[in-house]
Formats: structure tokens, C-alpha cells, sequence
């Protein structure tokens, strides 16, 4: 068991007790620092939970193979993507060096990509599902394809066939990454619920919510009553790379697994060993995100400029709005000397507008809007800042979320929601 999570050993011997014993608790909550082998871990658990045998790392009952290729139907896993990158990642390695070690990783990439969209999860919300219909339908005939390349005769006529077709489902992921939650809908907790009380196909059924800290008040309440009485037959696992962001009564009711920081020695190991890759990185996060078309440093010095632009013009209006951070932002856009909404149209042309006409930058709008959200915190999160300034900032905040909604749920054009966004602010002539 756990053979593929590395440099957690403590973690190892814990869970391997509980899963020997057979005295797994109802709900786990796994904290600890972002690529810390958290999902790994519990998706291991949800492996050996199922086991016809033994457990064994290279068990071949059924059970154990479906759970490998991520296609077992006792598994819900759902909540926001740490990783969204490691499509690409995968497929570089897969490409790289194509043997069933990197194929089996690549195709497990995509498969916890799909695993966001079970039907169990959109009960209800088809009208919502069907706009990613197309995308999964494209990854699952795209997959199809990879191994009809890798298991066929044609598996060693060239490369050249291999590329084109990983590259169309990189490409088809990165749409389909665009359409994941940011947050924990509260439609998909109530109906993870009505799915853990039905009989499991297998032995036992498993929840997986990463980032669970990440659900608002009513999603939490909803949780907590699953929880409270749960099934027999399931196991939840909740993941979190920030432990004082969970609420008390969620702690309350799970066993807390705490996962260690791995030590840049130990990351450059990972990349190597699992990716086969000689990039040189402090840890695993920098090395994900490195892989992002839209990096996440570039997009938070966007955002900086952005927020800056935003706030300069709020405060020449109104000198009762100050504070050290957002003096800072605005000095730095005035030295750039750019607007808010030239600082938009450059994002929009770095990223294809948005992905409309570059696939892979499919997800840089919400990365870009999650950005300015955290430069908006940071000004709140300022003791200097003035309560007309927060106050202004709340509602800067709330209109980047409005536009996050209206692209998700109504399909709006990126470029128009943020233009609508600086024409309220008087951007527009």
C-alpha cells in the first residue's frame, strides 16, 4: 500500500494501520501544504477500501483495476483542482518517454479531471453538465485512441500519430478545466449525499472533496449533516492545505491526518522520479504551476497592476480611502502608467482573448480573476486600510465574482464582462 506516495512515512504507517485494522473512521481530513500527497493518499485509501484481497499495491481484482484507471463507480471525487497543470505535465512525460508507466500517468491526469463531471454530481443541474458534454464525450473518444496507439501494432511506427492525438486531449482538458468550481457548489454536497445512501456496486463506496475549505457556510452546513450520520458503506476524505480554514464542527467529526512539507531535496525527487523531468524546483506547487500558459506569478503581476489602476482612481476621488498596501498598488501601476482596462485588453491579448481563440489558455480568466481577488485581499487584510477604502474594496470584490458567475453559468464573453466592468467604473468614455 501507498508505494506511490513518497517522503510521507508517518502518513503511510497511520493509514496502512487503519486499512489493515479495519478500523477506517467515517470521515479523514488530510491537511497539509499544497503537493503534499494528499490526493494521492486518499486515493489509495479509496483503492484499498475496496479490495477484494488483500490490498496489495499491485492487486489485479477488479475492484483494485477500476480504482486504478479511475473509472470505479464507487468513487466520487470533486472540489476545486490544485493542479489543473498536470495534463500538460503528464503528457510531456508521457511523450517524452511512451511506455505504460507514463501512460498510466497521463491517463489518470484526464481521468481525475472527468471524475469532476459524474452525473451523480449534476443531478439536477443537467442544463449545467451539458456544457461540458461535448468536452468528455472528445476526451473519452481521444483516449480511446491513445490506447488503441500504444496497445496496436502501430504503437511503434512513430511518434508522430502519438503527439497529435495527446495533444488534442490536452488541448480538449484545458476547455474542460475551465468549466471546474472554483469553490464547493452546494447542489454537488446534496448530491454526493443522496449517493452515499444508495447500496455500493463494490465493498464500500468513497468521498473524495479536495479543498474542502474552500465551501461557503451553506455548503458546510450541508456537509455537516452527511457527516453527522453517516453511511455504513462510505468514507468520506476531505483534503485541505489551509487546517485553521476548516470549521471547528467539520474537525470535530473527522480524523485529522497531518501530511508533512516536503523539503526541496525531497521535491526535485518527485519530479524526477515520477515525471522524469530535470527541471530544478523548491517544491512541487512551483513546479506544477511553472507548466501553466497563464503562470500564476504572471498572472498575480497583472492583477497587481490592475487592482492599482483601480484603487489610484478611487482614491484621487475620495481621500478618506487610504492605506499602506493599496498606496503601494496604486504607486505601482502609476510608475507602469497603465488603466485598469489596458491592463485587461494586455491579459486578453497574452491569453488568446481568454482561450476564445488558444484552447490551452481556456482556464486564464479565472485564474486572472482569482488573482485580483488576492491583491483585493491583501489590501483588506491591510490594518492600515481605511474603512472607506474596505468598503470600496467589498465591492470591487463582488463584481469580480458577479463576472466569474455570469462567464461560468451564462457562457458571457471574458472580454465583455470585464469591459461592462470598466465602463461602471467609468473606464470607458
Amino acid at each position: 500500500m501507498f508505494e506511490n506516495l513518497l517522503f510521507q512515512d508517518r502518513v503511510k504507517e497511520q493509514l496502512s494501520s487503519m486499512l489493515a485494522g479495519g478500523k477506517v473512521p467515517p470521515s479523514l481530513l488530510f491537511t497539509g501544504p499544497e503537493g503534499s500527497g494528499k490526493q494521492t493518499a486518499a486515493l489509495e485509501c479509496a483503492r484499498v477500501l475496496s479490495c477484494e484481497r488483500e490490498g496489495l499495491w499491485n492487486c489485479e481484482c477488479a475492484q483494485c483495476r477500476r480504482h486504478r484507471s479511475l473509472t470505479h463507480p464507487d468513487l466520487l471525487l470533486f472540489g476545486p483542482r490544485s493542479f489543473p497543470q498536470e495534463a500538460s505535465v503528464t503528457a510531456e512525460y508521457f511523450l517524452r518517454s511512451p511506455n505504460l508507466t507514463s501512460y498510466y500517468a497521463f491517463v489518470r491526469s484526464i481521468r481525475k479531471l472527468l471524475k469532476r463531471f459524474d452525473p451523480a454530481l449534476w443531478a439536477g443541474e443537467e442544463a449545467r453538465l451539458s456544457k461540458a458534454a461535448p468536452s468528455i464525450e472528445s476526451l473519452e473518444e481521444q483516449l480511446q485512441e491513445i490506447q488503441a496507439l500504444v496497445s496496436g501494432p502501430k504503437a511503434k511506427a512513430g511518434a508522430r500519430p502519438l503527439d497529435t492525438t495527446v495533444n488534442r486531449v490536452v488541448e480538449t482538458a484545458f476547455g474542460l478545466e475551465a468549466l471546474v468550481s472554483d469553490g464547493v457548489p452546494i447542489f454537488m454536497v446534496r448530491n454526493m449525499a443522496a449517493w452515499a445512501v444508495l447500496a455500493p456496486v463494490g465493498k464500500s463506496k468513497t468521498v473524495i472533496l479536495q479543498n474542502a475549505d474552500t465551501a461557503n457556510e451553506s455548503t458546510r452546513n450541508a456537509m455537516l449533516k452527511i457527516l453527522e450520520e453517516p453511511p455504513e458503506t462510505v468514507r468520506f476524505i476531505l483534503t485541505s492545505s489551509r487546517r485553521a480554514a476548516v470549521i471547528a464542527t467539520i474537525l470535530s467529526r473527522s480524523r485529522l491526518i497531518s501530511f508533512e512539507p516536503r523539503t526541496a531535496a525531497q521535491a526535485q525527487h518527485i519530479v524526477s522520479r515520477l515525471f522524469r523531468s530535470e527541471a530544478k524546483v523548491e517544491n512541487i506547487g512551483e513546479f506544477f504551476h511553472g507548466k501553466s500558459p497563464f503562470p500564476p506569478d504572471k498572472a498575480e503581476g497583472e492583477a497587481a497592476l490592475f487592482v492599482g489602476a483601480l484603487l489610484g482612481r478611487a482614491m484621487e476621488k475620495d481621500a478618506a480611502m487610504s492605506g499602506d498596501r493599496a498606496s503601494n498598488l496604486v504607486r505601482q501601476a502609476r510608475n507602469e502608467r497603465v488603466s485598469a482596462l489596458g491592463v485587461m485588453r494586455d491579459v486578453a491579448e497574452q491569453t488568446g482573448n481568454f482561450g476564445a481563440k488558444n484552447a490551452q489558455f481556456s482556464n486564464s480568466f479565472f485564474v486572472f480573476l482569482r488573482a485580483a481577488a488576492r491583491q483585493l485581499a491583501s489590501v483588506v487584510a491591510d490594518p492600515t486600510s481605511s474603512a472607506a477604502l474596505i468598503v470600496h474594496v467589498d465591492r470591487l470584490s463582488s463584481k469580480l465574482r458577479d463576472a466569474g458567475v455570469q462567464y461560468r453559468s451564462f457562457n458571457r464573453s471574458p472580454e465583455l464582462l470585464l469591459e461592462a466592468f470598466a465602463d461602471m467604473l467609468g473606464e470607458i468614455p
